[in-house]
């Protein structure tokens, strides 16, 4: 009688042995340091400092939802930031200067597990100015002229030249840049700018009779920038007495009809110098006011005042409806006006887009939603433009109010396996290439192919005796990148946590070059061109697919 007892308690003791425990909550922390002056440790207040909550992080950005939400916490007299109430999980962190002159910001990666995290401080290399005056070629100073930094850099596989910020002549010819990047080489540019015309200037006939107008120059003194002198300042530098002598040409006109479908109309003519003009670029991008006019209901124009060169003259109906008609032009002056130009404008387009899985389809339906959008390269987006779009895989939605004009995509999708390995237009890949919308002929679609056999990158970085370095920057470079251009275009950057810990986004299969460094590094020519130089003495790593590759690294020099 004893024994089925006994055997009863044993098995009671062996199932409460197997139940599961359930999990302690992990308890929310906070993420607390000190924002400083990089060359004197000076603490810098009013330096805002956030990140969001029920985010997904990737070195490819950030996936919000309907839960997401940002934190901030503004710096006091020492300093001293404190973001709270953080669920455990990793978090990009931004510190960025204050409102007011040019705004620079720097990240650092963390990873909470439910103990607060200390001493993610930031240290801030303080930004330089430019100071100086715009003369006419007999030393007298030139008002209401407009000064702007020019970077060169790459961009979309190739190089160009891309405004960044500018400044106005007072009365006395004198600008004030401020906000510029320290050790960046820039150039400066001057031209004349007004952004309201009259519809029929009243400018003479006989070019003869006209007066010779200030051109755009580049500092020193050169007409065209392969005669300029780049400029690089130190940080927190004054740089005074940076002065242009513009040079003058001969005034041009143009001259025509913008005209609607239905025939002339009051229409809005803008004209805008190209090479460089306003554009994204790899840092951003930056969008300067341009000149223009709205045409009597006959739509005749007449601009002067023009100086040689190449002009993207856009015209747009005035209300900027959705299905508003618009044309856009390039017209070249060399030594004579142009006359009798016509500039009939078209109704908008839609773009058909795509999304293909490559492989077998998974048995379990693919709910995450890639990301793809269009990005006007020359231009801001128009009112009516349907740019980004969210698509099924497989799935087909189409870009409505488009333009028939230069573009860049846009393309990822944050999912474990799932890349973006190609996008097309017309068969050819735009992936890291600008292409033009209806150069394919109407009806050519864009594809998107979404890769399912991806794999990461972890990297461990510590010092010679083993002890983690945090935010160090973590370069992945592919190896059959043939050139500088698809280098920069391709190039695959994040941070190393405060355990000195990295994980790159999904990637596709393949072979990749692995580098950890203190330094940093930008798109200009110059700084791309020592990774490309330099990428063969980094860490090989071979990613096979699905995979997760692991490397520990040492920081090296880049520079």
């Amino acid at each position: 009688m004893k024994t089925p007892i006994l055997l009863l308690l044993a098995a009671l003791a062996a199932t409460a042995q197997t139940t599961p425990v359930a999990p302690t909550a992990v308890a929310n922390a906070s993420i607390s340091g000190v924002v400083r002056d990089k060359a004197t440790g000076t603490p810098l207040k009013d330096y805002v400092v956030s990140t969001y909550v029920n985010a997904l992080w990737s070195d490819a950005g950030i996936t919000m939802n309907s839960a997401t939400k940002q934190l901030t916490s503004t710096t006091d007299e020492h300093g001293q930031y404190r973001l709270t109430d953080l669920p455990a999980g990793p978090y990009h962190v931004m510190a960025q200067t204050p409102q007011g002159g040019g705004r620079s910001s720097m990240t650092r990666v963390v990873t909470l597990a439910g103990q607060d995290v200390e001493g993610i401080d930031f240290k801030f290399v303080q930004m330089g100015t430019i100071n100086g005056k715009v003369l006419d070629e007999n030393k007298e100073p030139v008002p209401n002229m407009f000064v702007t930094l020019v970077s060169k850099e790459y961009y979309l596989g190739s190089i160009g030249y891309y405004l960044k910020s500018s400044g106005r002549t007072n009365d006395q010819g004198e600008y004030k840049i401020a906000g510029i990047e320290a050790g960046h080489p820039f150039y400066l540019m001057t031209d004349f700018l007004r952004q309201n015309l009259p519809p029929h200037a009243e400018t003479p006939l006989n070019p003869q009779m006209r007066r010779r107008i200030p051109m755009r120059t580049w500092y020193l003194s050169s007409p065209d920038r392969e005669g300029a002198a780049s400029l690089t300042l130190r940080p927190g530098e004054i740089r005074e007495g940076v002065n242009i002598e513009v040079k003058k040409s001969p005034s041009y006109c143009m001259a025509g009809i913008a005209a609607t479908p239905n025939g002339p109309a009051a229409l809005r003519v803008s004209i805008e110098a190209l090479t460089p003009s306003s554009g994204v670029s790899g840092s951003g991008g930056t969008f300067m006011a341009t000149t223009g006019t709205t045409t009597a209901p006959d739509g005749e124009f007449r601009f002067c005042d023009l100086f040689p060169g190449s002009y993207r003259v856009t015209v747009t109906e005035r209300n900027q409806s959705p299905d508003a008609t618009y044309a856009i032009t390039v017209v070249t002056i060399s030594d004579k006006d142009l006359t009798d130009l016509k500039f009939p404008t078209s109704p908008r387009v839609s773009l058909n887009t795509e999304v293909i899985l490559d492989g077998t389809q998974p048995t379990i339906p693919i709910t995450v939603k890639p990301r793809l959008g269009l990005v006007p390269l020359l231009r801001t987006q128009n009112p009516g433009e349907k740019l980004n779009l969210q698509p099924d895989i497989p799935g087909t939605m189409p870009m409505t109010g488009l333009l028939l004009d230069d573009y860049g995509v846009r393309a990822s999708i944050n999912s474990p396996g799932l890349y973006v390995k190609d996008v097309t237009y017309a068969g050819r890949s735009v992936r890291f290439e600008p292409f033009h919308l209806g150069s394919a002929g109407m009806g050519s679609g864009l594809q998107m192919t979404i890769g399912q056999d991806g794999g990461t990158i972890a990297a461990n970085v510590a010092d010679k005796d083993g002890n983690p370095i945090a935010d160090t920057l973590v370069v992945i470079m592919p190896a059959n990148t043939p050139n500088e251009g698809a280098l920069a275009a391709q190039i695959i950057s994040g941070q190393t946590d405060q355990r000195g810990q990295y994980r790159s986004r999904t990637l596709a299969p393949g072979k990749y070059f692995v580098v950890a460094t203190e330094d940093s590094y930008d798109m200009t020519p110059e700084s791309i061109g020592k990774l490309w130089q330099s990428h063969a003495r980094y860490q090989e790593v071979d990613l096979n697919p699905k995979a997760a590759a692991q490397v520990t690294l040492q920081p090296t020099n880049i520079r």
